[in-house]
């Protein structure tokens, strides 16, 4: 490494520290909570851009670029579960189950309190249909003393019941995760909308009726009424959201598609 590049690694680390890396729509906050150091080394450095790179790289699914970093970072600093973490996620994505499970087990016996972990490796298990064993770690990382991760937990449950068919369940915890975060409710609506494209018009009226119950209505929430009672042939419906929308909201790019009758 040369000298260039080392200074450059120790005058980001403050940055990189409290960076929020994402993958597979997942929030990973893999550097949170870390002790701030003054002076860290080049290796911590570079473990840690590593992770950054191969994090982002996933996410834009560059996937030999996300395996070259993540692989780097694990090789470097295998006891640091943030690396395990890493490569879990990237096995996740190529479909490497059975790695990926134990690449998630090395980072919680690495960091048995951390709750980015236990959200990780349950939204992991929710995929694979096991949903006792997700929810358990949804629960451990709701006991934390750490706000966002309780309303990751309390998201990631609900959506995990919701997909095990458990639409009460659902509806509480993602209730309670709107109101320790209401930020959450654009993931909310994103996901009354992929229901409603892919014509699952039961699943996407539940998850509206939850946002609804726990936020104010907004432009795309009025949007995702009219579309419902489009779909429906209601008239009247459509047309008391339509001026709702009209009287809340008459600049948004919904109102404009209310208008031009783009259902």
């Amino acid at each position: 490494m040369t000298p260039r590049i080392q200074q450059d690694y120790v005058q980001r680390q403050e940055y990189v520290q409290r960076r929020v890396l994402c993958a597979l729509g997942i929030v990973v906050p893999l550097l949170s909570g870390c002790a701030k150091v003054q002076r860290p080394s080049a290796t911590e450095a570079l473990v840690t851009t590593r992770l950054q790179l191969g994090m982002a790289y996933l996410k834009r699914d560059d996937l030999d670029a996300a395996r070259r970093n993540l692989s780097s970072a694990v090789e470097a600093v295998p006891d640091d579960y943030r690396t395990q973490l890493g490569m879990a996620l990237y096995e996740q994505r190529i479909g490497e189950y059975g790695a990926a499970e134990r690449r998630y087990q090395t980072a919680l016996r690495q960091a048995p309190e951390n709750a980015s972990v236990m959200n990780n490796y349950g939204a992991f298990l929710c995929s694979l249909g096991q949903y006792v064993a997700a929810q358990k770690q949804f629960s451990a990382a709701a006991q934390l003393p750490d706000n966002r991760e309780v309303a990751q937990a309390l998201e990631n449950a609900g959506y995990c019941h919701f997909k095990a068919g458990k639409c009460d369940e659902a509806h509480t915890l993602l209730v309670r995760a709107l109101h320790y975060d209401p930020t959450k409710g654009d993931r909310v609506l994103s996901e009354v909308g992929h229901r409603l494209n892919a014509q699952h018009f039961n699943e996407a009226r539940h998850l509206l009726d939850i946002y609804h119950h726990s936020l104010p209505a907004s432009a795309e929430s009025l949007w995702l009424e009219i579309r419902f009672a489009a779909l429906a042939g209601r008239d009247d419906e459509r047309n008391y959201h339509g001026d709702r929308l009209a009287r809340s909201f008459p600049h948004s790019k919904q109102y404009q598609q209310f208008l031009a009758n783009e259902y």
